[in-house]
């Protein structure tokens, strides 16, 4: 029995989906199974069961009998993240699971600015030290954040101004991370306890701009602003934590703490990951023909 986490989310979901295609015996950890988005994104007939990451008791319940575990990573306030993640491999561990599989991030040193690493740094340490086999799999960053919170609201101005310096990074969809995790939750006894997920090649915000220049039709430029300039700009728009998160992520990548890629993917996929210009491409297309719908 494989249980994946945070069901009705973008990665979960696909997950959950994946595995179910493969004839997995598959369930959904919700935390509402009459929520309309449980049943819109899963399929009707897959098994759910009811928990909540602040809720141990609930999470032990919901683990019983479970052979794979499918951790799929929190999301909010940092100090929330943290606790969430440690109430699931407790819970993990107390109801004897047999495996987990969690998805981490690429970013967990402990000299990075990143509001996220220590949190990371942290689960990682708790999976070593729970006495569950686990496999952690680092994920780059993905290619629908890249494009919802950077490219999308400064589309507009034409113009798209982070504190990152001329760091690189390596984009990967949520698709292919969820084809990973689908693939290494299936058997998790044939792959490393480590694996790093990113796209097969380094971007630089100029080079992301010219890719959503050539796939939008809209002309975007990269400029590098300050860190105080992108935290005033992003604080008009979003709550905290994300402006502080946001830009000390940006901070990161100036420092070159996501500057490299990995094969880790196409040995689990067997193929490359989708490019971020081919993302796009396909992204844009479907908003198109999805707006020409509505109309």
């Amino acid at each position: 029995m494989i249980l994946v986490t945070g069901a009705t989310g973008h990665i979960g979901s696909e997950v959950a989906r994946r595995l179910a295609g493969r004839g997995q015996n598959v369930v959904a950890m919700v935390r509402d199974a009459n929520a309309a988005t449980a049943r819109h994104r899963l399929p009707f007939s897959m098994p759910l069961r009811v928990a909540d990451y602040e809720d141990i008791r609930a999470l032990r319940t919901a683990f019983e009998g479970v052979d794979v575990l499918v951790l799929i990573s929190s999301d909010g306030a940092a100090s929330a993240v943290r606790r969430h993640h440690a109430n699931a491999i407790e819970a993990a561990a107390a109801a004897a699971v047999g495996h987990v599989v969690f998805t981490s991030i690429l970013d967990t040193g402990e000299l990075s600015p990143f509001y996220f690493s220590s949190v990371y740094r942290d689960t990682e340490r708790q999976l070593a030290h729970c006495g569950v086999p686990s496999t952690i799999l680092a994920c780059g960053l993905y290619s629908e954040f890249v494009l919802d919170n950077w490219l999308l609201p400064c589309a507009a101005s034409g113009e798209l101004a982070l504190p990152a310096a001329y760091g690189q990074f390596s984009p990967i969809s949520r698709a292919d991370v969820a084809a990973a995790v689908a693939a290494i939750a299936a058997r998790p006894g044939r792959f490393p306890e480590i694996g790093i997920l990113t796209g097969d090649r380094l971007l630089d915000f100029d080079d992301i701009c010219a890719i959503y220049s050539e796939a939008s039709g809209r002309s975007l430029r990269y400029r590098l602003c300050s860190i105080e300039e992108y935290s005033a700009a992003a604080s008009a728009r979003l709550d905290e934590p994300w402006p502080h998160a946001f830009a000390s992520l940006c901070a990161s990548i100036g420092h070159g703490h996501y500057n490299f890629t990995t094969s880790c993917f196409a040995a689990v996929a067997r193929r490359k990951p989708e490019s971020f210009r081919d993302f796009l491409m396909r992204t844009i297309s479907a908003n198109l023909r999805d707006g020409i719908a509505k109309h």
